[in-house]
């Protein structure tokens, strides 16, 4: 384990001291070095999938600026995330990316080395799910000389996003190939993806190239070729077939392995009550009867009531988890001087409801959201008149929270949109409703309720190719609640559902990409004014629009 605590520490290291351009990319081919020694395939994939893994799932639930920007999520307290702030600075988590890909590139080496064509091949899709994460985020990024300072490339070029593509594409290939043909075992017990599942690990990468096949659909004229080639090859089909790994429980802190919602983590509860549902993401739960919410988020504590006689009323309300919540209706009296106060039409929104959400672009200091006017009490996070994320996600561990990076129920929307697009054959209302049962039955939801849920005409695709476009949406939205990066680069893919002017968000241009980290400007300059040159407008700003985009 001795190399691995290495990387870790010269990371570390990297973080504090101050080198020239030269001494980084020297420290670059030590970390590379170092992932090369003698350790074993199983402890390395052990540990990349549990980077990667964490890496994903803080963009969807730690950072709230991902899921702000596609209002899964609003922020109660000290962020501007409700109104994409976040994206008009420099975003560094691409070298969060490269510090991953530094232990991949080093393990897909060693494999090489050792003939382990399976773990090869395995390395290489999460060395393409990083890569795509990068020009996807950004644009055109280092790819083809990236991590090849031991070859004396200490100032990589971008590529651009088109080549970078293809090539990720054509990479997969060859990672479902090595994987096929690999016979050495893969680790039930380092595997903590899939437990040795060789199948799953083909059906991930097969996954993995649809997603970028749809992502990139409008560019690339064989799009509809090639995801039709995959039809009968292993993907993601079942409810349990998930990118995804469990919490252990029992520690806290950055290299901890708990939910980070859990007490071990966030022993202070302002921290988790900051996070409130979008009321955008509550409204349409409601709309659809949709049983992820009870699971997702609790009862309002002091809902409002239009009916002066319910004020005062307890009532207590168990969720299918089995957590229980108390709460006191609230009469809407505008006699007192406070509540009318706060008692706006534009403030206090939901009235004679059990759960509401956080209005969409609303100031997340304004404690006052949905007319909670009783500020003393509440302190800093506190708001009694919205819904809190359920007590699922205070816990430390839970069979229903993972570390996600890819579900079968995304895999399956994609395919109802290719269909419904004419990109492949098939039925898009089979494809679509495979992907919402599949969503429902990851959160726990049993199979009968499934079928209820299913059976409702609110719910049914229609017959029009535009109409199911916007119901497919819809339901992938829904379906990627805390997997937000893949939320939100479908949000700008399609532009649907078409939440963009919601609450008070009509003055502000949703993002469409993140500006590159600052030290390109001075680390690699000629690579970055390249880069940002195929931007449309050229200019290194969020409302750029990448070759994804043009």
């Amino acid at each position: 384990m001795k190399p691995i605590l290495k990387i870790f520490t010269i990371i570390g290291l990297l973080g504090l001291a101050s080198c020239s351009e030269d001494e980084l990319r020297t420290a670059d081919t030590l970390q590379q070095k170092d992932a090369v020694e003698s350790v074993n395939d199983p402890y390395l994939l052990a540990s990349i999938i549990k980077k990667t893994s964490l890496f994903y799932q803080k963009m969807g639930y730690d950072s709230r600026m991902l899921p702000g920007a596609v209002q899964h999520m609003e922020s109660n307290y000290q962020s501007s995330d409700n109104f994409y702030a976040g994206f008009k600075s420099p975003v560094t988590s691409m070298y969060d990316a490269m510090d991953i890909l530094k232990l991949i590139d080093g393990s897909i080496g060693l494999a090489e080395t050792r003939g382990s064509k399976t773990h090869q091949g395995i390395f290489s899709i999460f060395r393409v799910l990083l890569f795509s994460y990068m020009t996807d985020f950004y644009g055109d990024v280092y790819y083809s000389e990236a991590l090849k300072a031991r070859e004396g490339i200490l100032y990589p070029k971008y590529d651009k996003q088109s080549d970078i593509y293809n090539g990720l594409l054509t990479e997969l290939d060859a990672a479902a190939t090595l994987i096929t043909e690999g016979t050495e075992p893969v680790s039930g017990s380092y595997d903590l993806m899939f437990a040795g599942d060789k199948v799953k690990w083909q059906k991930f990468a097969n996954s993995l190239k649809l997603r970028l096949l749809m992502r990139a659909s409008a560019k690339l004229p064989d799009a509809g070729a090639k995801m039709s080639a995959l039809l009968n090859a292993p993907v993601f089909t079942d409810a349990t077939d998930n990118a995804s790994i469990e919490y252990v429980g029992t520690t806290g802190g950055e290299n901890g392995n708990s939910w980070t919602g859990g007490i071990l983590n966030w022993g202070s509860a302002d921290e988790f009550d900051k996070r409130r549902p979008s009321k955008t993401l509550i409204d349409k739960l409601t709309e659809l009867n949709d049983p992820r919410m009870k699971i997702w988020f609790a009862p309002i504590e002091k809902p409002w009531t239009s009916d002066k006689a319910k004020n005062g009323v307890t009532f207590a309300t168990t969720d299918p988890n089995g957590y229980s919540y108390t709460s006191t209706w609230e009469y809407i009296d505008r006699s007192k001087s406070e509540i009318a106060l706060y008692a706006t039409k534009d403030i206090l929104i939901d009235s004679n409801k059990v759960y509401a959400g956080f209005i969409a672009g609303m100031l997340s200091d304004w404690k006052n959201g949905n007319g909670h006017y009783d500020v003393a009490a509440g302190g800093a996070t506190g708001n009694f008149k919205v819904s809190k994320f359920s007590k699922l996600f205070r816990e430390n561990k839970h069979p229903l929270l993972k570390a996600m990076v890819m579900n079968s129920d995304e895999i399956q929307f994609i395919l109802a949109e290719a269909a419904a697009k004419g990109l492949i054959t098939g039925s898009a209302d089979t494809y679509y409703r495979k992907g919402i049962a599949n969503s429902l039955l990851r959160w726990g939801v049993s199979q009968a309720d499934v079928d209820t849920y299913l059976a409702q005409t609110s719910v049914a695709l229609p017959a029009d190719k535009a109409g199911q476009l916007v119901k497919i949406a819809d339901q992938k939205w829904i379906a990627l609640f805390l997997v937000s990066s893949e939320a939100y680069l479908d949000l700008r893919r399609t532009k649907l559902p078409n939440i963009f002017k919601n609450g008070r968000l009509s003055g502000f241009d949703f993002p469409l990409r993140y500006r590159y980290p600052g030290d390109e400007l001075g680390q690699n300059r000629t690579a970055y004014d390249l880069g940002v040159g195929t931007l449309s407008p050229a200019t290194d700003d969020e409302g750029a629009k990448m070759w994804l985009l043009q």
